[in-house]
C-alpha cells in the first residue's frame, strides 16, 4: 500500500479528500501535516487508522525532514497554503512564508527522501482574470498573469516545482482547481459565510455590485480530480479542474436564501476590494481525457453543503 503524505491536512480540501479516499478504501494509506493555525482545523482532521497526523509548519525544514524520515511517503499532495485574498492584500508576509518558502521546503524532502511523485494544489488564480462574460475558458497553457500577492505566491511555487524537475528530475503535477464550495469550509469563505449571516439574521457584506462571476466545484468532486491524477496522471503534466457552472456572487448568495427560504434582504454592497478579479473559468478537456468529470451540480450540492452546515451549526460557531 502506497504512502501518501498530504500538507494542509486540517484544511478544506484535504480534510475532505482524506475521508473521501479512505471511504472509498483507496489503494493507499494517509500522513497530513497541518500547522493547526486557524480556528476549527483540529475539529477538520480525520482520526482514523488509515491516518497519521502531524502538526508542524511546512516552512519548518527541520520539521518536516523528521516527518519524512519517520514516515518515508512514497507520494506528496502539497496543499498546504495561506489562501484568503483579502489577507493577502493586507499583508503578504503569510503568503510568502508558506506558498513559497514552504513549497520550497516541501520539494527539497521530496528530492532528499526521493519521493516517487510531488502533485502541487494550484489554484485558477494563477491566470489572472477574464474581463468578460464571453472569453473562452482558459487552457493549462495560457501564459499566467497573477494580480495579487497570493496568486502569485501559488504561481510562485510552481515555478520552483517545475524547475526542481528541471534541474533534479523531481516527477511532479499540478492541479489548478476554480473555486471549490461544500462541508468543513471555514466561514469567512462567500457561501459558508452566506450560511451564517442568513442563519444570525446579520448582514452580508457583497464586494462592488456583486457581478463578479466565479466558476464553482464541490470540494469532493475536486478531491476526485485529485485522486484520478495521483492514479492516472501523466508525468510532469498540468491540469485544470473545473465545472463548467458559471454564477454571479449576486446568483450565489441568493441561490442560498432560496434554498434557507429567507435572506434576501441582508444583502450589504460594500466598496469592491483592490485588484478584484471579474471572472475566472478554466477548461479541464485534459482531465477529461483521463476518464474524469464531476458528479455534483451546482444546485444539488448547494443544498447538500446547506444542510451540512445547519446540521453542524457548531462548525459556525452559533
Amino acid at each position: 500500500m502506497k504512502r501518501v503524505l498530504c500538507t494542509g491536512g486540517g484544511g478544506f480540501i484535504f480534510s475532505n479528500f482524506i475521508r473521501k479516499a479512505l471511504y472509498n478504501k483507496s489503494d493507499y494509506s494517509f500522513i497530513s501535516i497541518d500547522l493547526c493555525k486557524g480556528p476549527n482545523v483540529l475539529n477538520n482532521i480525520y482520526a482514523n487508522r488509515g491516518h497519521k497526523f502531524h502538526i508542524g509548519d511546512i516552512a519548518d525544514k527541520h520539521i518536516v525532514n523528521v516527518i519524512f524520515e519517520l514516515e518515508r511517503p512514497d507520494i506528496v499532495i502539497h496543499g498546504a497554503a495561506a489562501t484568503f485574498v483579502d489577507d493577502a492584500i493586507k499583508d503578504a508576509a503569510d503568503f510568502i512564508h508558506s506558498n513559497v518558502q514552504g513549497t520550497q521546503v516541501i520539494i527539497d524532502a521530496c528530492l532528499k527522501w526521493k519521493v516517487d511523485r510531488l502533485i502541487m494544489i494550484s489554484t485558477d488564480e494563477i491566470f489572472g482574470q477574464h474581463l468578460d462574460e464571453t472569453s473562452p475558458a482558459w487552457t493549462e497553457d495560457v501564459p499566467p498573469n497573477p494580480r495579487n500577492a497570493y496568486s502569485a505566491s501559488k504561481l510562485a511555487g510552481e515555478l520552483l516545482v517545475k524547475a526542481a524537475n528541471q534541474t533534479h528530475g523531481l516527477t511532479y503535477n499540478i492541479t489548478r482547481s476554480c473555486n471549490n464550495y461544500g462541508p468543513r469550509q471555514h466561514t469567512r469563505n462567500f457561501i459558508p459565510k452566506i450560511i451564517k449571516s442568513v442563519l444570525k439574521g446579520t448582514k452580508m457584506p457583497i464586494y462592488g455590485n456583486g457581478m463578479h462571476l466565479r466558476e464553482w466545484i464541490h470540494v469532493e468532486d475536486n478531491c476526485s480530480a485529485i485522486m484520478k491524477i495521483l492514479e492516472s496522471g501523466v508525468a510532469n503534466e498540468t491540469y485544470n479542474i473545473s465545472s463548467g457552472h458559471e454564477f454571479t456572487n449576486l446568483e450565489v448568495f441568493h441561490e442560498v436564501c432560496n434554498i434557507m427560504k429567507s435572506g434576501h434582504d441582508l444583502i450589504s454592497f460594500v466598496p469592491d476590494r483592490p485588484g478584484h478579479d471579474f471572472r475566472y473559468s478554466v477548461d479541464a478537456t485534459k482531465l477529461r481525457r483521463l476518464g474524469w468529470k464531476p458528479t455534483w451540480k451546482f444546485k444539488q450540492g448547494l443544498y447538500h453543503t446547506v444542510e451540512w452546515y445547519l446540521n453542524n451549526k457548531w462548525f459556525m460557531g452559533t
